[in-house]
């Protein structure tokens, strides 16, 4: 009897750990409207009317920072932002772990979706071009999906992608 009451009070614990840790999901009105005056840091730059768009395809096998970085080199890019979807082979996506002051990561060997691939390139203090970008993917075999940082990756089957190169005029 006793080992009865004592399994029943941890099965009892750990279904509370569970539902305390669950996500609380509720309802809100459509048509919601921000709160004015709540983005105080918000800082804006007029980018000027010289700006270049690119349609760019990636195949089976590229890397893609890698040849977002070459081809930023090749055209002068200096202050661009891009947006993709495709399918990947493998990936390594990442995020920031601020104690550690170093990214955690985790290593994606099979066939995935990319639902999201965002990123910009800026140009480093070396003048190099510096990739930076975030992606969401979903893996085929299950459905699991992963987001953060995407640090490498290898297309599998193809990956369009729109990347515009602005320049800035001035900050606000």
């Amino acid at each position: 009897m006793r080992s009865w009451w004592l399994a029943s009070v941890l099965i009892a614990g750990m279904a509370c750990g569970a539902h305390a840790q669950a996500p609380r999901f509720d309802y809100m009105p459509t048509g919601r409207k921000p709160h004015a005056g709540t983005a105080p840091g918000l800082k804006a730059t007029e980018l000027g009317p010289r700006s270049r768009t690119f349609q760019i395809t990636f195949s089976k096998g590229d890397d893609v920072a890698a040849g977002l970085a070459d081809f930023a080199e090749k055209n002068h890019l200096t202050n661009a932002h891009f947006t993709a979807i495709g399918a990947f082979g493998s990936a390594i996506i990442g995020w920031a772990d601020r104690p550690k002051k170093a990214f955690k990561y985790v290593k994606l060997n099979e066939e995935m979706e990319v639902a999201s691939f965002i990123g910009s390139i800026t140009r480093g203090r070396d003048g190099k071009p510096v990739v930076h970008a975030h992606c969401v993917v979903g893996l085929l075999r299950n459905g699991a999906v992963y987001a953060g940082h995407c640090m490498e990756e290898r297309v599998s089957l193809v990956m369009q992608m729109y990347l515009t190169d602005s320049q800035p005029l001035r900050s606000r």
